[in-house]
């Protein structure tokens, strides 16, 4: 019995999305839009090996939709159900492990980490079924897990050297003779990365001749990691790839580029309903020019950060 992957999530784009990434990778997929349309699908057929589900949904959020998953009464196991958000918080993740959730990615979603985690969780349902005597994992461990992988994000502004501690054990070391409040409070570490910020922010501004938005810059960059890694990129896929952006803002900002020589769209010639897109070669060169800029910008921030901790405080 071959098995399916059942992708659930209300917005179309979202779907079309998953479903082409997956399905072009070999896999089998079933798509739906409403939770309890999925409970009765989960319920009847046994095919359904994994499920990939949003968790922001009208009337049945994922959550809840994991653990009326794992409340069904079937003859087989249930199947592994993989959650997207696009806030990841350890709350959320130590939730989600405790209803079974198995794992879960962030928005926006890589093709190539999409395909590696349904193939992962795909492997661990086989070996589950075809043992079905053992023991259920220990959800304890699952929740650790979560705490580990999430925890990460409580890590990120703690400074150099104390990332292996929890945070109630870092102590901010007493600030140099004359440093105000806030410097004491801010290392140098950090300014420099509002020093990179800010640069990076500044650089668009050369290139304002272009006429692009934060919205069309970061669909020409996403583009380039499709390039640059030789991954199609349809227009579906596209057009969700930009982080609290909606897919019609994505998809009319797209068809700008387009129509401004940006970016070329190619049809499908097994599927007359898709499109694929790529950059030009004017976009192209618009990109280099401003990734060396960049690579630029960000050497001289280090330079000068390293150049700053070198200098004793007086």
């Amino acid at each position: 019995m071959s098995e399916v992957i059942l992708l659930l999530d209300d917005d179309p784009a979202a779907l079309a999305f998953l479903n082409t990434v997956l399905t072009e990778a070999g896999f089998t997929c079933v798509q739906l839009s409403e939770p309890a349309q999925a409970l009765v699908q989960v319920g009847t057929r046994q095919d359904i090996a994994v499920i990939v589900s949003d968790i922001r949904m009208p009337r049945l959020n994922g959550l809840q939709f994991v653990q009326q998953v794992n409340s069904l009464n079937l003859a087989w196991p249930a199947p592994a159900v993989l959650l997207l958000t696009g806030h990841p918080t350890v709350e959320l993740a130590v939730g989600a492990f405790r209803l079974g959730a198995c794992d879960f990615l962030t928005k926006p979603i890589r093709p190539r980490e999409l395909i590696d985690v349904v193939t992962r969780t795909l492997q661990r349902v086989r070996a589950q079924r075809s043992a079905p005597g053992a023991p259920p994992a220990d959800v304890q461990a699952l929740i650790i897990q979560a705490e580990e992988v999430v925890g990460a994000l409580r890590r990120i502004n703690l400074p150099a050297g104390a990332s292996h501690l929890p945070p109630q054990a870092v102590t901010a070391p007493a600030p140099p003779p004359g440093t105000t409040t806030v410097e004491a409070h801010w290392p140098r570490g950090r300014i420099g990365i509002l020093d990179a910020i800010d640069g990076l922010r500044k650089l668009r501004r050369n290139y304002d001749s272009h006429q692009l938005d934060d919205v069309s810059w970061d669909l020409l960059l996403e583009m380039l990691r499709a390039h640059q890694t030789q991954q199609r990129l349809s227009v579906s896929a596209l057009t969700i790839s930009v982080a609290n952006v909606s897919s019609t803002t994505s998809l009319r900002r797209l068809s700008e580029l387009t129509t401004r020589g940006y970016i070329e769209r190619i049809p499908d010639a097994s599927d007359g309903r898709r499109d694929f897109v790529r950059l030009t070669g004017k976009a192209l060169e618009l990109l280099s020019d401003y990734l060396e800029h960049a690579n630029s910008c960000l050497v001289d921030i280090q330079s000068d950060s390293r150049t700053a901790r070198a200098t004793p405080h007086r």
